[in-house]
């Protein structure tokens, strides 16, 4: 893309906004079309600058229908994204309050018929109880709950001190990724213990972990012994037997 064409996209990117930006300025808009882009875009600007970055180098950003029309269905997805997190923890919230209704063998029963009562596995109704469980009792904020169930339920799987982290790091937001909580998940210890810094040795760790291999090492080395006179006395058994001697099978 031209550079020309990169300051064409962006002053029509602006000029979106313009009316909304200038209260003083007035805009005879013709097309309603144009009015809406105007509004969605005042009320979510990161989406447009998106759109220019998502789509630099083509005509789209200068495609005011186009834009429109991501912006439109970026709008709806984010509502039923909502609406697909009140769905999954109102689900979590019901079975929750069957469990309390049944006997522990009518519950274990309901279990092992799950997929035949309802539309999901026994394993993902044990993620939305958990998950349920984990916003209600105050773990994750109903309002910082993922829209995906499956990455609300990794955030279920942090330790304490993982999950401090976590918040720290500004990683309990609706948009969260399930990568990016599996990652934290592998930095840091559930026990909270710190990793040494990159390019550090932790010696006293190392230490440790030789001396568990050591040990580690001698048992192996015993049971490899054992093998080997096992199979020595087995390859003696296994010799021709000796010219007149008879073959003594016990």
């Amino acid at each position: 893309m031209s550079a020309a064409a990169g300051k064409r996209s962006k002053a029509a990117l602006k000029a979106f906004l313009a009316a909304e930006e200038d209260p003083a300025t007035e805009v005879v808009v013709v097309d309603p079309r144009a009015a809406e882009l105007r509004s969605l875009g005042a009320e979510d600007p990161a989406a447009l600058q998106a759109i220019r970055e998502v789509f630099a180098g083509t005509s789209l950003p200068d495609d005011q229908e186009k834009v429109r029309r991501i912006l439109r269905t970026r709008s709806e997805i984010q509502r039923e994204w909502g609406d697909a997190r009140d769905s999954f923890l109102a689900i979590g919230r019901a079975l929750i309050s069957l469990e309390a209704e049944l006997t522990k063998g009518e519950f274990a029963r309901l279990r092992h018929g799950t997929e035949r009562l309802f539309p999901f596995s026994d394993a993902t109704a044990t993620q939305l109880r958990q998950i349920a469980r984990a916003v209600d009792g105050g773990r994750i904020p109903a309002t910082a709950c993922p829209g995906s169930y499956g990455t609300a339920y990794q955030i279920t799987l942090l330790s304490e001190p993982q999950l401090r982290v976590a918040r720290e790091r500004g990683l309990i937001r609706p948009d969260v990724t399930r990568r990016e909580i599996m990652q934290l998940r592998r930095e840091v210890p559930a026990d909270g213990a710190e990793a040494p810094p990159p390019g550090r040795l932790d010696r006293t760790r190392l230490r440790e972990e030789r001396a568990r291999l050591g040990e580690r090492r001698a048992r192996l080395a015993e049971e490899l012994a054992a093998v080997e006179r096992r199979i020595a006395q087995i390859d003696e058994l296994l010799s021709p037997v000796i010219e007149g001697e008879a073959e003594t099978v016990g």
